[in-house]
């Protein structure tokens, strides 16, 4: 059960529901962490601007769905991997280039450097050394791919945070962490699909 109540269109206040409906609009559906984001209008509002901008951003769809997989992968966020594995599939990318991803590799060496780049950010809380930032330029991204990186961070922190609060049911078809024991402390949760 979420620890975080999640919204519906009638318990929503005319605020939310105009959230709602702006939500549905980006993704065809509510997903039940957004519903439980929306709780702060101001929150969920931050959340859907800067998804558009990151969509209008530099990175492709398919390359910004491999950076979040590798971040929710790397945070421990079942939800966050499940939804995004789900989009990736409709954006065309294959069952290797989501698991890949989610290990921070392609089958692009470009972007291989790239998503090492983002889990050495997450694992090393940003303390790079000068060689780990040299090498996502030797790689060929230059200031501008590197400072957009942290609007992904932004992004899927976010969501990878918040779920492990709120702990909503998962609605997308479920994709185990390859590491389980990054799934809670103290505990095991069960998760209900809802397809």
């Amino acid at each position: 059960m979420a620890r975080i109540n999640v919204l519906t269109p009638a318990t929503a206040t005319e605020e939310q529901q105009q959230i709602f409906a702006k939500t549905e609009g980006k993704f065809g559906k509510n997903p039940l962490i957004m519903s439980a984001l929306t709780n702060s209008p101001a929150t969920m509002n931050s959340y859907l601007t800067l998804f558009q901008n990151l969509t209008d951003g530099r990175f492709d769809k398919k390359l910004a769905r491999k950076i979040g997989l590798a971040i929710g992968e790397a945070n421990g966020c079942e939800y966050c991997i499940s939804l995004l594995a789900y989009i990736a599939k409709l954006q065309k990318l294959t069952e290797n280039d989501i698991e890949l991803a989610r290990k921070g590799q392609s089958v692009d060496a470009k972007e291989t450097a790239l998503l090492q780049f983002v889990l050495q950010l997450v694992n090393h809380k940003g303390d790079l050394t000068d060689e780990e930032v040299q090498a996502v330029k030797d790689a060929g991204w230059n200031d501008e791919d590197i400072t957009e990186v942290f609007g992904h961070l932004t992004l899927n922190f976010m969501t990878n945070y918040f779920w492990k609060v709120a702990r909503t049911d998962v609605d997308f078809p479920i994709l185990r962490l390859f590491d389980q024991s990054k799934i809670s402390r103290g505990g095991s949760h069960a998760f209900k699909q809802v397809v």
